[in-house]
Protein backbone atom coordinates (compact mmCIF):
# COMPACT_ATOMS: atom_id res chain seq x y z
CA UNK A 1 0.00 0.00 0.00
CA UNK A 2 3.24 2.32 1.04
CA UNK A 3 5.21 1.98 -2.02
CA UNK A 4 1.66 2.25 -4.40
CA UNK A 5 0.76 5.72 -2.33
CA UNK A 6 4.84 6.86 -2.98
CA UNK A 7 4.41 5.93 -6.73
CA UNK A 8 1.11 7.35 -7.29
CA UNK A 9 2.83 11.00 -5.74
CA UNK A 10 5.87 10.65 -7.31
CA UNK A 11 4.02 10.40 -11.06
CA UNK A 12 1.99 13.28 -10.31
CA UNK A 13 3.59 15.60 -13.50
CA UNK A 14 2.40 19.13 -11.43
CA UNK A 15 3.78 17.93 -7.86
CA UNK A 16 7.41 16.95 -9.77
CA UNK A 17 7.28 20.47 -11.46
CA UNK A 18 6.64 22.90 -9.15
CA UNK A 19 7.54 20.96 -6.11
CA UNK A 20 11.27 22.34 -4.56
CA UNK A 21 14.07 19.24 -4.92
CA UNK A 22 16.27 19.66 -1.91
CA UNK A 23 17.91 16.22 -2.29
CA UNK A 24 21.60 16.70 -3.69
CA UNK A 25 21.54 17.30 -7.46
CA UNK A 26 22.77 13.60 -9.22
CA UNK A 27 26.01 14.00 -10.98
CA UNK A 28 29.10 13.40 -9.29
CA UNK A 29 32.58 15.49 -9.89
CA UNK A 30 34.15 15.08 -12.65
CA UNK A 31 37.68 16.63 -12.29
CA UNK A 32 39.45 17.83 -15.41
CA UNK A 33 43.02 16.00 -16.15
CA UNK A 34 45.40 15.12 -16.09
CA UNK A 35 48.04 17.51 -16.56
CA UNK A 36 51.25 17.57 -18.42
CA UNK A 37 52.54 21.17 -19.05
CA UNK A 38 51.31 24.38 -19.34
CA UNK A 39 49.44 26.39 -22.21
CA UNK A 40 47.65 22.77 -22.29
CA UNK A 41 44.36 23.28 -21.17
CA UNK A 42 42.84 27.30 -20.42
CA UNK A 43 39.85 28.77 -19.62
CA UNK A 44 38.75 32.19 -20.99
CA UNK A 45 35.56 34.05 -20.03
CA UNK A 46 34.18 37.70 -20.36
CA UNK A 47 34.11 39.89 -17.12
CA UNK A 48 31.60 42.72 -17.53
CA UNK A 49 32.46 45.70 -15.08
CA UNK A 50 29.56 47.84 -14.41
CA UNK A 51 31.45 50.98 -15.49
CA UNK A 52 32.70 52.14 -19.09
CA UNK A 53 36.19 53.88 -18.33
CA UNK A 54 37.10 57.48 -20.22
CA UNK A 55 38.63 55.37 -22.86
CA UNK A 56 35.36 53.32 -23.70
CA UNK A 57 36.62 50.33 -22.01
CA UNK A 58 33.55 48.10 -20.72
CA UNK A 59 35.07 44.40 -20.81
CA UNK A 60 37.37 42.28 -19.57
CA UNK A 61 39.00 39.12 -21.41
CA UNK A 62 40.48 36.74 -18.84
CA UNK A 63 42.24 33.71 -19.91
CA UNK A 64 43.58 31.48 -17.47
CA UNK A 65 46.06 28.48 -17.79
CA UNK A 66 44.79 24.74 -15.57
CA UNK A 67 48.17 23.69 -14.49
CA UNK A 68 50.20 27.20 -13.40
CA UNK A 69 46.93 29.05 -12.96
CA UNK A 70 48.81 31.79 -14.50
CA UNK A 71 46.36 35.00 -15.32
CA UNK A 72 45.83 36.80 -18.47
CA UNK A 73 43.52 39.98 -18.31
CA UNK A 74 42.95 42.42 -21.06
CA UNK A 75 40.57 45.56 -20.82
CA UNK A 76 38.64 45.96 -24.17
CA UNK A 77 35.72 47.80 -25.96
CA UNK A 78 33.53 45.45 -27.03
CA UNK A 79 33.01 41.40 -26.63
CA UNK A 80 32.87 40.74 -30.30
CA UNK A 81 33.68 37.65 -31.82
CA UNK A 82 36.54 39.61 -33.72
CA UNK A 83 38.04 41.11 -30.58
CA UNK A 84 37.60 38.04 -28.26
CA UNK A 85 39.89 36.00 -31.39
CA UNK A 86 42.63 39.05 -31.62
CA UNK A 87 43.03 39.00 -28.17
CA UNK A 88 43.77 34.77 -28.01
CA UNK A 89 46.13 35.63 -30.38
CA UNK A 90 47.99 38.46 -29.48
CA UNK A 91 48.12 38.18 -25.86
CA UNK A 92 48.38 34.46 -25.65
CA UNK A 93 49.40 32.21 -28.72
CA UNK A 94 52.07 34.92 -29.93
CA UNK A 95 53.58 35.43 -26.79
CA UNK A 96 52.94 31.53 -25.12
CA UNK A 97 52.27 29.15 -27.74
CA UNK A 98 49.62 27.34 -29.35
CA UNK A 99 47.47 25.65 -26.35
CA UNK A 100 46.00 22.57 -26.69
CA UNK A 101 42.48 22.79 -25.60
CA UNK A 102 40.31 25.86 -24.87
CA UNK A 103 37.16 25.76 -22.51
CA UNK A 104 34.85 28.62 -22.89
CA UNK A 105 30.82 28.94 -21.81
CA UNK A 106 28.30 28.57 -24.63
CA UNK A 107 28.63 32.80 -25.29
CA UNK A 108 28.22 33.73 -28.67
CA UNK A 109 31.50 35.09 -28.57
CA UNK A 110 32.88 32.41 -28.16
CA UNK A 111 30.60 29.63 -30.14
CA UNK A 112 31.10 31.01 -33.65
CA UNK A 113 32.83 29.71 -36.96
CA UNK A 114 35.40 32.42 -36.48
CA UNK A 115 37.03 30.71 -33.39
CA UNK A 116 35.75 27.46 -34.98
CA UNK A 117 38.06 28.50 -38.28
CA UNK A 118 40.56 29.18 -35.83
CA UNK A 119 40.64 26.41 -33.71
CA UNK A 120 41.06 24.67 -36.77
CA UNK A 121 43.88 26.25 -38.42
CA UNK A 122 45.92 26.89 -35.49
CA UNK A 123 45.16 23.16 -34.16
CA UNK A 124 43.47 23.34 -30.73
CA UNK A 125 40.03 21.58 -29.68
CA UNK A 126 38.06 23.96 -28.15
CA UNK A 127 34.99 23.02 -25.38
CA UNK A 128 32.23 24.58 -24.53
CA UNK A 129 30.49 23.82 -21.02
CA UNK A 130 27.37 22.89 -20.94
CA UNK A 131 24.63 25.55 -20.65
CA UNK A 132 23.89 27.19 -16.47
CA UNK A 133 26.55 25.04 -15.19
CA UNK A 134 29.84 26.93 -14.86
CA UNK A 135 31.44 23.73 -12.93
CA UNK A 136 33.63 22.95 -16.13
CA UNK A 137 34.91 26.72 -16.16
CA UNK A 138 35.56 26.98 -12.97
CA UNK A 139 38.92 28.18 -13.03
CA UNK A 140 38.52 31.52 -14.27
CA UNK A 141 35.01 31.86 -12.85
CA UNK A 142 37.24 31.40 -9.43
CA UNK A 143 39.48 34.11 -10.47
CA UNK A 144 36.57 36.56 -11.51
CA UNK A 145 35.25 35.94 -8.04
CA UNK A 146 38.33 37.68 -6.57
CA UNK A 147 39.00 40.01 -8.86
CA UNK A 148 35.98 41.66 -9.05
CA UNK A 149 36.33 43.13 -5.12
CA UNK A 150 40.50 43.73 -5.90
CA UNK A 151 39.76 45.45 -8.52
CA UNK A 152 36.76 47.86 -6.60
CA UNK A 153 39.17 48.37 -3.88
CA UNK A 154 41.91 49.88 -6.15
CA UNK A 155 39.74 52.04 -8.24
CA UNK A 156 39.23 55.76 -7.17
CA UNK A 157 35.98 57.33 -5.90
CA UNK A 158 35.81 57.81 -9.94
CA UNK A 159 34.69 54.91 -11.16
CA UNK A 160 35.48 55.40 -14.49
CA UNK A 161 39.19 54.89 -14.25
CA UNK A 162 38.95 50.65 -13.29
CA UNK A 163 41.40 49.78 -16.31
CA UNK A 164 44.35 51.86 -15.21
CA UNK A 165 44.29 49.82 -12.32
CA UNK A 166 43.64 46.30 -13.91
CA UNK A 167 47.16 45.38 -14.47
CA UNK A 168 48.01 45.31 -10.75
CA UNK A 169 45.02 42.44 -10.17
CA UNK A 170 46.98 39.71 -12.22
CA UNK A 171 50.23 40.92 -11.81
CA UNK A 172 49.34 40.18 -7.82
CA UNK A 173 47.68 37.28 -8.69
CA UNK A 174 50.79 35.54 -10.89
CA UNK A 175 53.20 36.41 -7.90
CA UNK A 176 51.55 35.07 -5.19
CA UNK A 177 51.51 31.23 -4.12
CA UNK A 178 48.51 29.37 -4.67
CA UNK A 179 47.29 26.84 -2.58
CA UNK A 180 46.36 24.10 -4.74
CA UNK A 181 50.10 24.17 -6.14
CA UNK A 182 51.85 25.24 -3.80
CA UNK A 183 54.14 27.43 -6.44
CA UNK A 184 53.21 31.00 -7.55
CA UNK A 185 52.07 30.70 -11.28
CA UNK A 186 54.63 32.91 -12.15
CA UNK A 187 56.71 30.13 -11.12
CA UNK A 188 55.33 27.12 -12.82
CA UNK A 189 55.27 29.57 -16.28
CA UNK A 190 59.04 30.55 -16.00
CA UNK A 191 60.53 28.42 -13.96
CA UNK A 192 61.65 31.33 -11.58
CA UNK A 193 60.55 33.47 -8.93
CA UNK A 194 59.60 37.10 -10.02
CA UNK A 195 61.55 40.15 -8.87
CA UNK A 196 59.14 42.46 -7.46
CA UNK A 197 59.86 46.04 -6.38
CA UNK A 198 60.50 45.79 -2.85
CA UNK A 199 62.55 42.25 -2.90
CA UNK A 200 66.06 42.61 -1.81
CA UNK A 201 69.14 42.61 -4.57
CA UNK A 202 70.00 39.22 -5.37
CA UNK A 203 73.59 38.24 -5.77
CA UNK A 204 73.94 37.48 -9.58
CA UNK A 205 74.13 34.00 -10.55
CA UNK A 206 77.45 32.90 -12.67
CA UNK A 207 77.25 29.62 -14.64
CA UNK A 208 80.13 28.22 -16.33
CA UNK A 209 78.46 28.02 -19.57
CA UNK A 210 75.30 30.09 -21.20
CA UNK A 211 73.87 26.84 -22.16
CA UNK A 212 74.12 25.46 -18.08
CA UNK A 213 71.40 28.47 -17.46
CA UNK A 214 68.88 26.79 -20.10
CA UNK A 215 69.49 23.06 -18.54
CA UNK A 216 68.56 24.53 -15.15
CA UNK A 217 65.53 26.53 -15.79
CA UNK A 218 64.43 23.27 -17.75
CA UNK A 219 65.63 21.09 -14.67
CA UNK A 220 63.56 23.31 -12.37
CA UNK A 221 60.27 23.73 -14.66
CA UNK A 222 60.48 20.09 -14.75
CA UNK A 223 60.74 19.37 -11.06
CA UNK A 224 57.74 22.64 -10.26
CA UNK A 225 55.48 21.53 -12.69
CA UNK A 226 55.64 17.73 -11.74
CA UNK A 227 55.16 18.99 -7.96
CA UNK A 228 51.93 21.21 -9.23
CA UNK A 229 50.62 18.56 -10.86
CA UNK A 230 50.78 16.20 -7.78
CA UNK A 231 49.39 18.64 -5.77
CA UNK A 232 46.65 19.62 -8.56
CA UNK A 233 45.63 15.88 -7.97
CA UNK A 234 45.25 15.72 -4.26
CA UNK A 235 43.31 19.12 -4.19
CA UNK A 236 41.26 17.45 -6.84
CA UNK A 237 40.45 14.25 -4.99
CA UNK A 238 39.82 16.32 -1.99
CA UNK A 239 37.64 18.34 -3.64
CA UNK A 240 35.54 15.19 -5.41
CA UNK A 241 35.31 13.06 -1.87
CA UNK A 242 33.43 16.26 -0.79
CA UNK A 243 31.07 16.85 -3.34
CA UNK A 244 30.45 13.43 -4.40
CA UNK A 245 29.05 12.34 -0.53
CA UNK A 246 25.23 12.04 -0.36
CA UNK A 247 25.23 12.72 -4.49
CA UNK A 248 24.32 9.89 -7.06
CA UNK A 249 25.34 9.13 -10.62
CA UNK A 250 22.51 10.12 -12.97
CA UNK A 251 20.58 7.00 -13.89
CA UNK A 252 18.67 7.88 -17.15
CA UNK A 253 19.18 5.90 -19.65
CA UNK A 254 18.36 6.99 -24.01
CA UNK A 255 14.80 6.81 -24.38
CA UNK A 256 13.63 7.87 -20.88
CA UNK A 257 11.10 10.38 -20.05
CA UNK A 258 12.88 13.65 -17.69
CA UNK A 259 12.03 16.81 -16.59
CA UNK A 260 14.43 19.64 -17.08
CA UNK A 261 15.16 22.49 -14.74
CA UNK A 262 13.13 25.73 -16.54
CA UNK A 263 16.63 28.16 -16.14
CA UNK A 264 14.01 30.77 -17.68
CA UNK A 265 11.80 30.98 -14.94
CA UNK A 266 10.84 34.50 -13.96
CA UNK A 267 7.75 34.68 -11.68
CA UNK A 268 7.58 32.43 -8.10
CA UNK A 269 4.57 31.15 -9.64
CA UNK A 270 6.31 29.08 -12.41
CA UNK A 271 7.12 25.79 -12.60
CA UNK A 272 10.83 24.77 -11.35
CA UNK A 273 10.61 21.98 -13.80
CA UNK A 274 9.56 21.69 -17.53
CA UNK A 275 8.79 18.81 -20.39
CA UNK A 276 8.20 16.20 -20.26
CA UNK A 277 11.67 15.54 -22.45
CA UNK A 278 13.24 12.26 -24.10
CA UNK A 279 17.02 11.52 -23.45
CA UNK A 280 18.45 11.04 -26.77
CA UNK A 281 22.14 11.05 -25.95
CA UNK A 282 24.32 10.46 -22.43
CA UNK A 283 28.01 11.34 -22.17
CA UNK A 284 29.14 11.53 -18.47
CA UNK A 285 26.62 13.56 -16.68
CA UNK A 286 25.86 15.64 -19.94
CA UNK A 287 22.46 14.75 -21.45
CA UNK A 288 20.92 15.30 -24.75
CA UNK A 289 17.18 15.74 -24.41
CA UNK A 290 14.47 16.52 -26.96
CA UNK A 291 11.33 18.43 -26.45
CA UNK A 292 8.43 15.90 -27.37
CA UNK A 293 6.59 18.64 -28.79
CA UNK A 294 8.47 20.74 -30.77
CA UNK A 295 11.41 18.42 -31.19
CA UNK A 296 14.22 20.72 -30.06
CA UNK A 297 17.39 18.96 -28.81
CA UNK A 298 19.30 20.41 -26.29
CA UNK A 299 22.62 19.58 -24.30
CA UNK A 300 22.00 19.85 -20.68
CA UNK A 301 23.70 18.77 -17.31
CA UNK A 302 22.60 16.11 -15.06
CA UNK A 303 22.10 18.47 -11.52
CA UNK A 304 18.76 19.87 -13.81
CA UNK A 305 17.38 17.04 -14.65
CA UNK A 306 14.83 15.26 -12.90
CA UNK A 307 13.00 11.28 -13.31
CA UNK A 308 9.87 11.18 -15.04
CA UNK A 309 7.98 8.62 -13.20
CA UNK A 310 4.98 6.59 -14.66
CA UNK A 311 1.70 5.32 -13.35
Amino acid sequence: MKSSIDNYIASCTKCAKFNIHRANTPGKLLPIGPLQGVVEILGMDYWNPTTTTTNDNRYVLVITDYLSKFVIAKATRTNTVQTTAQILVDELIFKYGVLHRLITDNAVHFNNDLLKALAAQIGFHHIKSTPYHPHTNCQVERFNANFRPQLAKLQSENTNDWAESLPAIPSAYNTGQHASTTFTPFQLMYGCHATLPFDPRKDPLIMNRQSDYWIQIQHLLWIYQQTARSNIKSTQHYAKQRYDNGRNDPRSLPGDYVFSKNTSRKSKMEEFYSGPYIVIQVQHSNYLIEDLESKFHQTVHASHLAPVHER
